[in-house]
């Protein structure tokens, strides 16, 4: 075979190696795949790149195609994704976008995550659906660290704390380190010893004097039982049980007696107000009547009576509050006509600003 030939074969076999190349990488990144758009939002994506993988149950079904920032401060990342047609039928409406770390180390892809329990709408091309932000290992570590800084504050307020109990300071202290809080305590205890042996010297004599008390209360019964002394009479003699009743039956017919003359006087009383009342009324009318006129004007009598003052600045009020709802009720008319006359002044105002809004348009 001659050296032209050699070179031939063997540049077709590096064209041929190229191709299948070409095709295997194209069929690993879906390029040569029927693929639909779906958008995902997410608050941040912990470096997640256009190229990633994007997984179904572990399942490569598509890849990111782009990842865009937000148009304005505080907005929220778009990731666009290329996914298989065929892997349709598993997504809804209702599926979830999760960023997730391929491995311990790896890189982030996007995993697919159907809510269980939950059926949505089947998606369409460019459709949205819920996007659940990465595990933030930074902001963990942030809060742990913030914990441990925490916690070493406390120790530190612990620490001296414990100093200035060593150094007798505070409370605590004074109660640990004071001499004279474990003097008055033994002092107490001593005391309380002594009472308690006294009370056990004594407990005898205690004893011995409830048993007397207890023989005397029983000596009275015995005499009650026996009839004996004006307790046991009144106890046992049915006539003065009789007697008692008799006066408690008159002195029910005695409070009967005050209450009916209670309400006699009551009646009396009313009886008596009004007849004050009806005379004052009559003293009243004889003064106006021109008989009697002269008399009370000699005698200087004819002040007017209370109630007719009050009577008369009653009616008076009253005559001002008609004045004065005579008035508001004139002025409610003036403001209701001059709002209608402000009502069709905006009117011909709108008018004439859309007139010459269409001859400006002219």
């Amino acid at each position: 075979m001659s050296r032209e030939a050699r070179v031939g074969l063997l540049a077709l076999a590096g064209i041929a190696l190229f191709v299948i190349a070409l095709f295997a990488i194209a069929n690993r990144s879906f390029l040569l795949s029927d693929t639909f758009l779906l958008r995902a939002r997410f608050n941040r994506v912990a470096g997640l790149v256009p190229g990633a993988p994007v997984q179904f149950q572990g399942v490569n079904v598509g890849r990111v195609e782009s990842v865009q920032l937000p148009p304005e401060p505080g907005g929220q990342i778009e990731v666009t994704m290329a996914i298989k047609e065929e892997a349709r039928r598993v997504i809804h409406s209702r599926t979830q976008a999760q960023i997730k770390s391929e491995g311990l180390v790896g890189q982030q892809i996007v995993v697919l995550v159907n809510p269980p329990g939950v059926q949505g709408e089947p998606v369409s091309e460019g459709d949205l659906i819920v996007g659940v932000d990465p595990f933030d290992l930074f902001e963990i570590t942030d809060r742990t660290l913030a914990s441990v800084q925490r916690f070493e504050d406390a120790a530190n307020a612990f620490r001296q704390i414990m100093l200035d109990v060593q150094a007798g300071e505070g409370t605590l202290g004074k109660l640990i380190y004071d001499p004279t809080l474990y003097n008055e305590f033994v002092a107490t205890t001593n005391e309380t010893r002594r009472v308690l042996n006294n009370l056990a010297n004594n407990a005898e004599a205690l004893v011995a004097l409830a048993e007397e008390a207890t023989q005397g209360v029983q000596s009275i019964l015995d005499k009650i039982d026996r009839g004996e002394g004006t307790m046991a009479r009144m106890l046992n003699d049915p006539a003065l049980y009789e007697r008692l009743l008799a006066t408690a039956d008159t002195l029910r017919l005695v409070a009967s007696d005050l209450r009916a003359i209670t309400g006699a006087a009551e009646n009396a009383a009313n009886w008596g107000a009004l007849g004050a009342y009806r005379f004052a009324e009559l003293m009243e009318a004889a003064k106006h009547n021109w008989l009697f006129r002269r008399y009370f004007e000699e005698r200087g009598y004819m002040e007017r009576a209370p109630f007719e003052v009050r009577e008369r600045a009653i009616e008076q009020a009253y005559r001002q509050l008609q004045a004065r709802m005579r008035e508001l009720d004139a002025w409610e008319r003036q403001l209701q006509e001059r709002e209608a006359r402000l009502k069709a002044l905006e009117t011909r105002l709108s008018a004439l600003a859309d007139s010459l809004a269409g001859t400006d348009g002219r």
